[in-house]
């Protein structure tokens, strides 16, 4: 039985002309967890949700900001090599400051 499995190769810091303003790609789905692939552009704003399961964001180009809390009163920016983890439920949003490219993962239970 193989053990590893390569989920994708990702091109660090690549242009993101080709997206339309923001693209979400499920790049891994299992049992245990699920990665999110989120490409955004033109400042396009991923607006207030909420995840199921905790999560983790590492971003692998461009900028933004983070904002999470009820009142989206907590902040991070977000640039090439930040990665931050969220609980389960709690309510946030993305920014693109212009460009964004982000790996999401989500722990299931």
């Amino acid at each position: 039985m193989k053990e590893i499995q390569l989920v994708k190769t990702f091109e660090l810091n690549a242009s993101l002309k080709s997206v339309k303003n923001k693209e979400v790609k499920k790049i891994f789905n299992d049992f245990r967890r699920c990665l999110l692939e989120i490409k955004q552009i033109n400042n396009e704003v991923l607006t207030k949700h909420k995840a199921a399961e905790p999560i983790t964001v590492f971003c692998l180009s461009g900028k933004g900001i983070f904002r999470a809390g009820k009142d989206l009163q907590d902040k991070q920016k977000l640039q090439p090599g930040t990665l931050i983890t969220l609980e389960a439920g709690v309510e946030h949003e993305v920014i693109a400051e212009p460009e964004l490219h982000l790996l999401i993962t989500k722990f299931k239970e």
